[in-house]
C-alpha cells in the first residue's frame, strides 16, 4: 500500500506536458520565455502513444529550462498546415518563437535528448 501511495505522490509532482491548440499557440509557444518542445501527432496513433512516456520523462527532467507540449492535429489541423507537418509524430523545438530543431517519425527518448542537450545546455544558467 505504501508503494502505491509513494508512486501516486511522485506522479502528482511530475510536471505534465501541456496541450497546445490554435487558440493558445501564440502565448504558450511563440511568446514563451522558455524553449518549447512540441509533439505534433494524433491522439490515437500508436507511434504517438509510444512516444508519450518519453516526452513526459523529458518534461520532468528539464522542468527548469524546457516546456514540453503536445498538439493533437485532429483537433488543431491548422497548426499542422502552418508548420508543414507531413510525418507523424513530428517533434519541433522552438526557441524565441522560431523552430530550431525538427525530429521526424518514431524515435526514442535518447535520440531526442542527443539532439536537444547541446541546445538546452547552452541555455542553462551556470551553477554558482
Amino acid at each position: 500500500m505504501q508503494a502505491i501511495t509513494e508512486r501516486a505522490t511522485s506522479e502528482m509532482n511530475m510536471k505534465q506536458t501541456i496541450d497546445i491548440n490554435e487558440s493558445n499557440f501564440e502565448t504558450e509557444v511563440l511568446k514563451s520565455s522558455q524553449p518549447v518542445l512540441i509533439e505534433f501527432a494524433t491522439g490515437w496513433s500508436l507511434p504517438s502513444m509510444m512516444l508519450g512516456g518519453a516526452l513526459d520523462e523529458i518534461a520532468v527532467e528539464f522542468v527548469d529550462c524546457l516546456k514540453v507540449a503536445r498538439v493533437k492535429l485532429d483537433r488543431s489541423p491548422n497548426l499542422g498546415l502552418w508548420y508543414g507537418i507531413r510525418c507523424l509524430p513530428t517533434i519541433l523545438y522552438f526557441s524565441d518563437g522560431e523552430v530550431r530543431i525538427g525530429i521526424f517519425g518514431t524515435t526514442s527518448k535518447e535520440a531526442i535528448l542527443s539532439q536537444l542537450k547541446p541546445v538546452i545546455s547552452s541555455r542553462r544558467m551556470p551553477e554558482q
